[in-house]
């Protein structure tokens, strides 16, 4: 099953040429020009951005008040898939699944805020549903070798806090509390593993997250024509590899 859950609408596409920081890159337009373009990504995402590569660019709101008049918002894969990079649209992705009791993972829910914090750390959602409340995390995925998706593409200590903030909830409040993670792939992907090898201790914390409770909820989307759709796939989780 496919689902429309966003539309981000018309784009333009360019050459990508370099990225002299982590939120700036060039991109060379159809008419040769070269234009200076946000990237709304921390993450290195060195198989999409390397020269040569077919990227999606959008001009951006409110130029005003930027250093750049352009957004970028996908790079293609060497299958032809395009893959959406632009983390502001996770929000928005989330929170049209998390009300769409179809697709929802949590069914209907009763209630739903959106940023929250709680002690040092702030989480993107609380929800409740049946008189408990849902913690609830959202992460981006894009690093996909041979189906496999690999989170994260680079050291991430938020990340990691993130997850030790959810075990503590769990491990501080009464049963009537759900903490969870949800992990939004953005390419087609068949099995999930923490990435050892860049990131250790996210990985441990990962596994320690499930071991105490925390719900892990993997969902696979598709950019097509400037939509976002949700599609039914079932991602499995890797198991903790012995030795690890």
């Amino acid at each position: 099953m496919e689902k429309l859950i966003y539309e981000i609408g018309e784009t333009e596409e360019g050459i990508f040429l370099e990225r002299p920081n982590r939120f700036i890159c060039k991109v060379k337009l159809k008419n040769n020009s070269e234009v200076l373009v946000h990237v709304h990504d921390s993450g290195r995402i060195k198989e999409l951005l390397y020269e040569g590569n077919i990227v999606n660019i959008r001009r951006a709101k409110n130029i005003e008040k930027r250093k750049t008049q352009w957004d970028l918002i996908s790079a293609r894969a060497e299958d032809g898939e395009n893959i959406l990079l632009n983390s502001a649209f996770h929000r928005y992705i989330s929170e049209n699944i998390l009300r769409d009791e179809e697709i929802s993972p949590f069914g209907k829910i009763d209630f739903l805020k959106a940023e929250v914090k709680i002690g040092h750390s702030r989480l993107d959602y609380l929800l409740k549903k049946d008189n408990k409340e849902i913690w609830l995390e959202i992460k981006g995925a894009s690093l996909v070798e041979n189906k496999k998706v690999i989170f994260p593409d680079a050291p991430s200590i938020r990340a990691t806090k993130h997850l030790d903030t959810l075990i503590n909830i769990l491990e501080t409040n009464e049963k009537n509390v759900r903490a969870s993670v949800m992990f939004l792939v953005f390419r087609d992907s068949d099995i999930f593993t923490p990435n050892w090898e860049t990131d250790k201790v996210f990985s441990e914390a990962f596994y320690q997250a499930r071991k105490k409770g925390v719900e892990v909820f993997i969902i696979q989307l598709k950019l097509k024509n400037g939509n976002i759709y949700y599609t039914d796939k079932k991602i499995h989780i890797q198991e903790i590899v012995k030795g690890k």
